[in-house]
């Protein structure tokens, strides 16, 4: 399942409810409409039909190429389960010019205990914000970038026991910088000097390798496409990466990565607590380009870094009351709790609290922590939210976001 229709959310709201101005009146108002046990699913059979296209091997994609850049619209293919060898791959277009294509084919072995695949990708995104590095960036500096990026490599996992995963890749990456396509955004080096934006100048080839090792407790039967329960689930992992510049080895660095994430089951059926935790940590001292530091900030931006990012709850959104990559540096800590509530059967709703910083040193990580709270309703199919509005409060105001499909960061 890669995505969902915005339609599906649409219909939450009943015609008598046309000109709520916030989520709460439509929640109370779709509640009272609907008998217990029925969901939207049974009120619209035509959209479920819809939905299940997305269930298709070859099947349509409805998403976004990275935070800001819109929805758009594509394809995308997914063999079918069980095969030992399977492929993948996507492609897809923004309605602001953004776009992507990715692929990955392997072999499974040992009834999915091993995986090998070999994967490549090309993301273009015509304009990223950069507001300065580090925790004190001014909101008024904010200005844009254009990335083009291509990567391809291979990668590799083996269960070891049926609760502990190890893996690893190595892949070729290569940037591919301009000046961002806004005219009301300058340009970055109109506002910042060369010195304050390390990796301007530069656009090497990178050699990126990685491995890490990953603990599920209790065991789940496909780590790749996990459906939450309601019991006690808890993923932890730890990666270490690499990353070389293979043309001046000005930009070469090393980081740390540990993420987790604690499902407790909550005071009723079907309520849900979610606990998550990231960290990281660069070497210190090094010249990592600015286009590689961690962002914190926005509906996105850490998947980037961490392809197998866990998230929160069903969402991989950072400080969500704050601008898209509001904040980068080289160490990043993140902590946030989501406590998820059932509406129907087919919507549910989020209350959650976040806080994190980013700074130069690891030691200073944990001083003036930036922090928000809010919610959000889901529509959710098989056990994943195919479409989600968050609303957060805090930080810089308040900021409302829609997130749809597996491309968006």
């Amino acid at each position: 399942m890669r995505t969902a229709l915005f339609l599906c959310l649409l219909s939450l709201v009943s015609p008598g409810v046309g000109q709520a101005q916030d989520p709460a009146p439509q929640e109370e108002t779709t509640e009272t409409e609907t008998r217990p046990g029925e969901g939207i699913d049974s009120k619209i059979p035509w959209a479920t039909n819809i939905i299940d296209v997305f269930d298709k091997p070859l099947h349509p994609v409805i998403g976004g190429v990275v935070s800001g850049g819109g929805l758009g619209a594509g394809i995308g293919y997914d063999s079918p389960d069980g095969q030992r060898w399977y492929q993948s791959a996507d492609a897809i277009m923004t309605v602001r010019r953004y776009w992507a294509a990715r692929g990955e084919a392997g072999r499974n072995f040992q009834h999915k205990r091993s995986q090998v695949g070999v994967f490549g990708g090309v993301r273009h995104m015509e304009r990223l914000d950069f507001f300065g590095i580090g925790p004190g960036s001014s909101v008024d500096n904010r200005t844009a970038f254009r990335l083009r990026e291509s990567t391809a490599g291979i990668r590799a996992a083996h269960f070891l026991t049926p609760v502990l995963r190890l893996g690893g890749s190595a892949a070729a990456y290569v940037p591919d910088l301009g000046a961002g396509n806004h005219p009301g955004i300058p340009a970055v080096d109109t506002v910042f000097a060369v010195a304050e934006v390390p990796g301007i100048g530069a656009q090497p080839t990178f050699a990126r390798y990685r491995a890490f090792a990953e603990l599920v407790y209790p065991a789940v039967s496909d780590i790749r496409n996990p459906v939450p329960s309601e019991r006690y689930q808890g993923t932890y992992q730890l990666a270490f990466e690499s990353i070389q510049d293979r043309d001046t080895g000005l930009h070469s660095f090393h980081r740390w990565e540990t993420e987790l994430q604690q499902r407790i089951p909550g005071i009723a059926p079907g309520h849900r607590l979610t606990l998550h935790g990231f960290l990281a940590a660069t070497e210190q001292g090094a010249d990592v380009p600015f286009y590689l530091l961690y962002p914190l900030g926005g509906s996105g931006g850490l998947k980037a870094f961490r392809p197998d990012l866990m998230g929160s709850d069903d969402t991989r959104a950072t400080l969500r009351a704050y601008r898209n990559y509001r904040f980068r540096d080289r160490n990043l800590v993140l902590m946030q709790a989501e406590y998820r509530i059932p509406i129907l059967k087919s919507v549910q709703a989020t209350v959650f609290a976040e806080g994190g910083q980013v700074a130069p040193s690891v030691s200073s990580l944990f001083s003036d922590l930036k922090g928000d709270a809010g919610f959000s309703l889901a529509y959710v199919r098989k056990g994943k939210s195919l479409g989600r509005m968050d609303v957060a409060f805090g930080g810089e105001g308040m900021r409302v976001f829609w997130s749809f499909g597996s491309f968006t960061d």
